[in-house]
């Protein structure tokens, strides 16, 4: 191993030694790293145990002359990624947790230390172990039922030493190394420890801060001042969905979404090839969106610039257009991590109003489609897409009608590809499903191959491992249970990652013969509310009420593990909900649930079902957000459509899409759904299921007319001070002379007027009607 690798395995590794002094007692994490280590390499050892030069605490100078220089390195990653999270505070603001012993010290949650005047937030814990995707472990606590358990210690060390023997490259060892630690450290607080009697913010993953520490390092060892962040962002997304007009809709949907999930990875691994850089430096690749930090080389821009020329002429034909745009930094403004990402963020929003601009000088008739005019081709339509293809580039494929006929479509190669790889998710589901097995492994060939190839990188979808012995990374999909020896023996780097590969095979017909009441589907889109906010000022405020006078700033290793633990919930619990009904909450939204993700990650969501259950899937995410953030200030609004089976599904994405942004657009918190054509509060939602259930209930005991639904609607349903409440009155008063007791409703129409508010009024009977509409009026609009 070259010296220079030597420097970025020591500085991921460089506080490995905590996990055995908080384990075992022993003291000095420095020299536990480093006897740890020192059987595998001297050098190793040494350069990952000299990462200490303060006053107090230094092994900086115990390391020899020739490796000094390298070990500064370390030094100097680990201030970057470490120093700026352990900003001190007095240990009166988190009192009860100083009170514990440094070993038995949790990691405060991050997300319960927003604040954006939406309600207050108490401090919450998680329980320190290994990662396990299990509702109780993945929520925070308050303190005294947030325990501290090192035992997975001696697990993790054979695993690591494993690796560390392996034979593996270098980058392939640093990846699974990287994944090893996640597996293990994710929940585990980077720093416990007082000084001066003054305490650091426990928020930040011990994972996230090796990580980082290992992502400067390798930087550093180009420029010791400055780096570079890259970020990229997918532009097109909804015309590339909206595009769909096939029978087989949901296949299709699902598939282009696996596929752009996949082309965001494509895009980190393919720029990290192209600067020869290891994929460990990508800080995330989620919901169309990556980032990476990379050195500041002679030529990186050149580089760069290349690959997204190269990039978006190999995209440009599907409409979608890949952002990027770079940033160099320095120590300072790395300790505001956020604002870095803003500004740059700023120049793609900048990009994506300019798209292709990078091509039109050179390639000027394939921006604008004018090749194609020039070819004299005979041009057809793709059955899928409508994208115009040469009619010899057409491909033909056969879906099932029913049970013995098939039809068949000529698509452009990409709706083939997609079509293929939603067709491979299916089977291989069902195999993992029979057979009970860990779940579906993703392999990524750095060099393009397997079954589809995006932007030069190769990814392939199976149940087995052993079919994956030619590639060069594997994924396994939403398990930690990812090192395989059969990966080991064949040098392939493993790892684990939240995947939307869960896919049944459904159809529009049968989510909405789901449905209860009316035969309808409902599309729901949702996503986090102010997340600018959460990482820019919520993290501030909140301790700033607390009563610390410093600015606290989110910090590289603070922004990732937030990042990260919102991905476990969109990227993992969301799916989980879908399929078993609940995750944190007691109750399931649904006995059997139907519900066809199409897609989670990020901060966001976009799933089919049966018309009810998508609207109490809504209200029970809603719910189960909460749960799992324990903030009121993290909240997530929704928007739903609920369209007839043949509706087309491009038309309601959209139309769902609009719905989402009257959600949030109609109260300052937000925290809202758009409902029925209507907006509402998540949290009257409940009053309106609660007046829904009380007049299902009675139309369906026999108690209660039907026809109320609709008179008390006509009364109600002027805007303003036309409403009539003496006309609402005057119906539930001539509906309980011959029913009986309606004062449940009575007290309910006097509550909105009083308020001056009808929505949860108007949402329920609007509930109300679709559950207890029979098959006569099916036809019926909304």
């Amino acid at each position: 191993m070259k010296i220079e690798e030597k420097v970025v395995l020591a500085a991921l590794l460089h506080d490995i030694g905590k996990i055995e002094e908080r384990y075992s007692g022993k003291s000095n994490h420095a020299v536990l790293t480093k006897e740890f280590l020192k059987e595998f390499d001297d050098e190793l050892a040494e350069l990952a145990y000299g990462h200490h030069s303060g006053r107090d605490f230094n092994t900086l100078d115990d390391v020899r002359s020739h490796l000094r220089s390298y070990a500064e390195i370390i030094c100097k990653a680990d201030n970057i990624s470490a120093g700026l999270e352990r900003m001190k505070i007095t240990a009166e603001a988190l009192k009860n947790w100083a009170r514990r012993d440094r070993r038995d010290r949790p990691m405060l949650s991050v997300l319960s230390t927003v604040n954006l005047d939406k309600g207050d937030s108490e401090a919450k814990y998680f329980i320190v172990r290994e990662l396990t995707l299990e509702p109780f472990y993945l929520k925070a606590k308050q303190l005294e039922k947030a325990g501290v358990d090192y035992a997975f210690w001696p697990k993790m060390k054979e695993e690591v030493k494993k690796v560390l023997e392996s034979g593996y490259n270098f980058e392939k060892l640093l990846f699974t190394i990287s994944n090893i630690l996640k597996k293990y450290l994710f929940f585990v607080p980077a720093d416990t420890y007082e000084r001066d009697g003054k305490i650091p913010i426990p928020d930040t993953s011990l994972y996230e801060h090796m990580r980082l520490s290992s992502i400067f390092a390798l930087a550093l060892l180009k420029n010791r001042e400055k780096f570079v962040l890259i970020r990229g962002d997918i532009s097109g997304i909804q015309d590339f969905i909206a595009k769909i007009t096939s029978k087989k809709a949901l296949k299709f949907l699902k598939g282009r979404s696996f596929f752009l999930e996949l082309l965001n990875v494509a895009a980190a691994f393919r720029i990290c090839r192209d600067l020869r850089i290891p994929p460990t430096q990508i800080l995330s690749a989620t919901a169309g969106n990556f980032a990476i930090i990379a050195p500041v080389s002679e030529n990186y821009e050149k580089i760069l610039e290349r690959t997204k020329r190269e990039i978006n002429k190999e995209l440009i034909d599907s409409g979608i257009y890949i952002a990027m745009a770079w940033k160099e930094f320095d120590y300072d403004a790395a300790q505001d991590f956020s604002s870095l990402m803003e500004d740059v963020g700023k120049d793609l929003d900048s990009l994506k109003l300019r798209r292709y601009h990078e091509l039109i000088e050179d390639e000027y008739e394939t921006v604008f489609g004018l090749d194609r005019l020039t070819e004299g081709k005979l041009q057809k339509e793709c059955d899928v897409c409508r994208a115009e293809v040469d009619e010899g580039n057409l491909k033909t494929i056969e879906i099932p009608r029913d049970v013995e006929e098939t039809e068949k479509l000529e698509v452009c190669g990409r709706c083939y590809d997609i079509y293929t790889l939603s067709d491979k998710l299916v089977k291989i589901g069902r195999l993992v499903n029979e057979a009970k097995g860990r779940g579906f492994y993703i392999g990524i060939y750095q060099n393009g191959g397997g079954d589809i190839d995006l932007l030069g990188i190769g990814f392939s979808v199976e149940a087995l491992p052993c079919n994956l012995i030619g590639a060069d990374y594997v994924f396994v999909a939403n398990t930690v249970d990812f090192l395989e020896d059969e990966f080991i023996r064949n040098g392939i780097g493993c790892g684990f990652r939240f995947f939307n590969v869960n896919v049944a095979e459904t159809s529009i017909d049968k989510l909405s013969n789901s449905s209860h009441g009316a035969k309808y589907i409902g599309i729901l889109k949702m996503d986090g509310d102010d997340m600018g906010k959460v990482f820019s000022t919520g993290i501030k405020e909140w301790w700033k009420k607390l009563g610390i006078s410093q600015e606290i700033k989110m910090s590289p290793g603070r922004y990732a593990t937030l990042s990260s633990l919102l991905e476990i919930f969109f990227g993992y619990c969301v799916d989980r909900i879908c399929r078993e009904g609940k995750f944190f909450t007691r109750s399931g939204f649904a006995e059997k649930p139907d519900i066809y993700v199409v897609f989670s990650g990020g901060d966001d969501l976009f799933v089919v079902g049966p018309w009810n259950q998508i609207v109490d899937l809504a209200i029970k995410i809603n719910d189960e957000y909460f749960a799992f953030t324990g903030n009121p200030n993290m909240t997530i609004s929704a928007g739903i459509t609920i369209v007839e089976r043949k509706f087309p599904i491009y038309k309601s994405y959209l139309m769902t899409l609009e719905s989402l942004e009257n959600a949030k657009t109609a109260y300052r918190e937000k925290s809202a759904i758009s409902l029925f054509d209507r907006r509402i509060k998540f949290v009257d939602i409940q009053e309106a299921r609660k007046i829904k259930d009380f007049l299902v209930s009675r139309i369906r005991e026999g108690t209660l007319s039907r026809a109320i639904i609709y008179a008390l609607f006509n009364s109600l349903s002027n805007g303003g001070k036309y409403r009539r409440k003496w006309a609402a009155k005057y119906v539930i008063a001539r509906y309980q002379e011959r029913f009986g007791d309606l004062n449940f409703l009575n007290e309910k129409i006097d509550e909105v007027f009083r308020e001056n508010s009808f929505s949860k009024i108007l949402v329920a009977l609007k509930w109300a009607e679709l559950l207890t509409r029979g098959e006569e009026d099916e036809k019926s609009k909304l």
